[in-house]
């Protein structure tokens, strides 16, 4: 084979017939190409043994919405799902700045009620 495109047709031709059919008659892609028996026959093992090994492997749903949302550049626009995918040591510090800023309001007004229970006074009281 002098070039790479031929190879590749080649070898696209041998792995069409061995799906096609396992006990495909390889005279006519020897043929076609114009190359040594030889070859095909070690191409045709190669297939087989490609074909034996790799398995589909079907990716999880989280993992086809985040590439979806990766390559179309769509964010969820809820912030639950944005902190979902984000580093477990990301989202514990997230949850406790947000208790603690709940806290701190929580405080605030608190602490403003008394302020203002404490200035009012019963009208009877004042006079």
């Amino acid at each position: 084979m002098t070039n790479h495109n031929e190879l590749e047709n080649l070898l696209s031709a041998v792995t069409d017939a061995l799906l096609a059919d396992d006990r495909a008659n390889l005279d006519h892609i020897v043929n076609r190409y114009a190359v040594p028996r030889s070859e095909v026959e070690g191409l045709v093992g190669i297939v087989r043994k490609l074909h034996l090994t790799l398995v589909g492997a079907q990716p999880s749903r989280r993992f086809v919405n985040r590439l979806r949302n990766d390559l179309v550049g769509a964010r969820g626009g809820n912030i639950v799902n944005r902190v979902r995918y984000l580093p477990p040591r990301v989202q514990i510090a997230a949850g406790i700045a947000l208790v603690a800023g709940f806290l701190l309001l929580n405080r605030r007004r608190l602490i403003d009620d008394a302020h203002h229970e404490s200035q009012e006074r019963p009208v009877l009281q004042q006079q």
